[in-house]
């Protein structure tokens, strides 16, 4: 019997505790004086473009309407693409979901930015950059307050992205007659509303991005290590899930993995599109996962 990795498919995340330090905006139209000898990190005096770039993190929540299938924390990129005077420009990248935003930014390093508006999840970012800490941290509030999660706070890192094909989701580690070598990654989470599934070490050992598979190499797989398999060639580009399960999966257990884009297909390699064709039609027919107690 193959020997299983048991790690938790999170339905249900448990809701964060509320954010007490949020910045609030004051308004002027004077611009503010920074004392660069503060021990504000935010205060700290830098160029414009020196903002600019991804920040990747946890995107938790605030304030929920308890709904059911809310979806309590999921990685999010906030790419500030350009600063100029007092504006700012940039987009996010979180559940499959691309949006663009514009608003004002302070000499203090304070932002309110502004999605579209055309989309039911869009809402208003109000953060702080912190360029000595290489973060930004902040709230998101819904357009639509009867949203599941209508208000959500975030501490990001700047972070950079590059495609690499021989990334693994997890290094091979351990004795491999061990059922489950990751069982510490649950020490701290609730087992309230978590659905426990489980994936074999060929989810781990099998790379479907840097050689050509055979129908040998997975033919006799179960179901739940062809969809990883499968799944991590995307999250080596950067794809932000819109499947929950693969969502959760690559936001909680991959750390490696940045949400970039919501379309990655033009990015695959000749190598990729192959496999996935073949990783496709096993996965029509394959054996679903083991449970928690393994078969």
């Amino acid at each position: 019997m193959k020997k299983s990795i048991l790690f938790l498919m999170i339905t249900f995340l448990v809701a964060c505790q509320n954010d007490s330090n949020t910045n609030e905006m004051t308004s002027t139209d004077e611009p503010v004086v920074t004392d660069t000898s503060s021990s504000n990190p935010a205060a700290e005096k830098v160029s414009s473009n020196a903002l600019e770039g991804m920040y990747v993190g946890y995107f938790q929540s605030k304030k929920t309407n308890d709904q059911e299938n809310a979806s309590y924390s999921n990685k999010i990129n906030i790419v500030i693409e350009k600063i100029e005077n007092k504006n700012i420009s940039g987009h996010t990248v979180v559940a499959g979901n691309l949006r663009p935003f514009s608003g004002t930014i302070n000499s203090e390093n304070y932002a309110e930015v502004s999605e579209p508006g055309d989309d039911k999840y869009d809402g208003e970012f109000m953060f702080t950059c912190y360029p000595a800490l290489e973060e930004i941290t902040g709230t998101w509030i819904a357009n639509d307050s009867k949203l599941a999660v209508s208000e959500r706070f975030f501490t990001l890192k700047k972070t950079t992205f590059s495609y690499n094909e021989d990334l693994l989701i997890a290094e091979i580690t351990g004795d491999e007659n061990d059922d489950y070598p990751y069982a510490h990654l649950t020490e701290n989470q609730n087992d309230i509303g978590l659905e426990v599934e489980a994936i074999t070490w060929d989810a781990i050992r099998i790379n479907a991005s840097n050689k050509i598979l055979k129908k040998e190499d997975i033919e006799n797989l179960y179901k739940g290590d062809l969809e990883i398999i499968r799944n991590t060639v995307y999250a080596r580009h950067g794809y932000s899930f819109k499947n929950r399960k693969m969502r959760y999966f690559f936001d909680s257990y991959v750390d490696w993995y940045v949400p970039v884009s919501i379309d990655v297909r033009s990015a695959l390699t000749e190598i990729e599109k192959k496999n996935d064709e073949l990783l496709k039609r096993y996965e029509e027919h394959a054996e679903s996962y083991y449970d928690y107690f393994g078969r």
